[in-house]
This record gives structure tokens, C-alpha cells and sequence, in this order.
């Protein structure tokens, strides 16, 4: 998914540091550690969600600052944009949070599929940005794409054979 990004010719520096930070995570907290360090630090988002798919069990495997009592399920969520997500494509959109504007924060959503060995095993959502984040940029995507990618194998591979 990370078209003309090969590794060791990274244009935009942060795409290294994150790889780098998925690929030496010794065990799910420290992944869990090093997504939100990569989505916070790196991306400017200050609401995350890690959603597991297992069939039809759709749960909140992990946040950071999200509101767990609204947005605790998938379904909380637009379904046409899961669906496409579900299928291994990257959505982002304005959201109808005015909340978020009023505070100055972009109104996004951004759904990353979480995939590995072809399939999405979960879904990483994105809500809010940081104050001094205006929107999101072709760096960015590029970075969200690598999260798509590495997430998976350090999340659910590795901290399964540790």
C-alpha cells in the first residue's frame, strides 16, 4: 500500500522514524506505545481508536483519548466509509463534530485498515487534530499508509510468537 515509498529512500523523514519505532516494538503494549506515539507526535491527532475485526465482532481493542461511550464500536461510525476501509482502503473526510470546529480543530475522521497478510485485521481511527494541525497533507496519507502496512505485523504477528 505504500506506493514509491520503498524502504531506505524515505522522502519525508518521519516515515523511517515510524517504521523503525513499529519494527523494534518488543510486544503489543510497546506497539500500542508506538501508535500513539507515531499518531499524536508524528500525525497530530489526539483521538485514536484500534478497533480489532474478528468476524462479526467489531470491539475497541485500544484508545487514546477517545470517547469510548460514543464511539465504542465501529458501528458508531459511517458504514459506507467502513465498508471501503473493511476492504483495504484508506478514508479520510470531514466529520460532523461541530464541537471540534468551535475549538479550532479540523472536523476530520480518518479510518486506516489495519491489514495483514492481505486482509483487514483492524482499524485505526483518527478524530480529532491538535490545535496547531490544519488539515491533512500527502505526507501524511503517506504516513497513515505506512501505519496500514507495519501495523499489522507488529501488533498481531510478533506479539502473538512473544
Amino acid at each position: 500500500m505504500t506506493e514509491g515509498v520503498a524502504v531506505g529512500s524515505f522522502e519525508d523523514p518521519r516515515l523511517e522514524v515510524a517504521q523503525k519505532r513499529l519494527r523494534e516494538s518488543l510486544d503489543r503494549a510497546d506497539v500500542l506505545e508506538a501508535i500513539r506515539e507515531i499518531v499524536t507526535g508524528l500525525l497530530g491527532c489526539e483521538e485514536i481508536g484500534l478497533f480489532a475485526i474478528e468476524r462479526e465482532n467489531r470491539e475497541l481493542l485500544w484508545s487514546f483519548g477517545i470517547d469510548t461511550e460514543r464511539h465504542g464500536t465501529l458501528e458508531s461510525f459511517e458504514e459506507s466509509a467502513l465498508r471501503r476501509v473493511m476492504q483495504g482502503e484508506l478514508h479520510v473526510a470531514e466529520a460532523d463534530h461541530k464541537e471540534h470546529a468551535q475549538q479550532g480543530n479540523p472536523p476530520l475522521q480518518i479510518f486506516v485498515p489495519i491489514r495483514l497478510h492481505g486482509r483487514t485485521v483492524a482499524v485505526l481511527v483518527m478524530l480529532k487534530l491538535l490545535p496547531q494541525k490544519l488539515g491533512f497533507d500527502k505526507a501524511d496519507i503517506n504516513l497513515a499508509k505506512l501505519l496500514s502496512d507495519e501495523t499489522g505485523r507488529a501488533l498481531f504477528e510478533r506479539s502473538a510468537n512473544a
